[in-house]
């Protein structure tokens, strides 16, 4: 995913991630040395993946992995097939921000799945789909944010700026077959912003995209 975005998802983005605290009780914006620092090493060139021996190798001693971005769909794919081994027919697998269908409901109905409305209270929805045995994973500005001198800092940071993406995005929604995917793609349409997010899901089989833009417009 950090080839097929040339980087606007990059894997090796954690030495910029270690620098903002969006957990913290009183967040502030990093020093922005600190961020100029860090930029050069967030670079998944530096990252070589060896499948024959199942071996990663770090280019350079300050390459670091984040997985934040991919690793919740990659559990949620696990769930799934750990229950459907089990038998399990008919299951949501919810980690927040990303839901997992298993079949659909045991009436044979689909399952119901809302979109949660940006910066609204979490029962508050912008969309309701029907879904049947896919992933649904979001991606927004929403999640993990702090304000600091009338500005909001959101936490999908920009590798090649060190800061929040400021696109004109708030959200974007994925549906797909694997969690794993989605969870790769809201992070990478997100940061493509609408167009080429928009250009990347249309080029992608079996992938459905949610954008919503600042003006809680809805494009599909």
């Amino acid at each position: 995913y950090s080839v097929l975005s040339e980087g606007a998802f990059d894997i090796a983005i954690e030495p910029l991630t270690s620098l903002w605290d969006f957990t913290a009780e009183n967040p502030k914006v990093p020093k922005d040395s600190l961020i100029q620092a860090a930029l050069p090493k967030c670079n998944y060139h530096n990252i070589s993946v060896d499948t024959n021996k199942n071996e990663i190798t770090l280019k350079t001693d300050d390459t670091a992995i984040e997985l934040g971005a991919i690793a919740k769909g990659y559990i949620a794919d696990r769930l799934k097939d750990y229950l459907v081994s089990q038998n399990v027919k008919s299951a949501i697998i919810n980690l927040g921000g990303n839901v997992l269908c298993i079949g659909e409901k045991t009436d044979n109905s689909a399952f119901k799945i809302g979109i949660q409305k940006p910066f609204a209270d979490r029962s508050e929805t912008i969309a309701v789909m029907d879904i049947r045995d896919k992933s649904v994973v979001s991606s927004g500005i929403y999640e993990r944010c702090f304000e600091q001198d009338g500005t909001l800092y959101h936490h999908l940071l920009n590798p090649k700026t060190g800061y929040p993406y400021d696109n004109g995005l708030i959200a974007v929604t994925i549906i797909s077959d694997q969690s794993v995917d989605g969870d790769a793609l809201s992070t990478t349409c997100f940061a493509l912003g609408l167009e080429d997010g928009m250009k990347l899901a249309e080029s992608l089989d079996d992938v459905q995209a949610f954008f919503v833009t600042s003006d809680y417009e809805i494009h599909y």
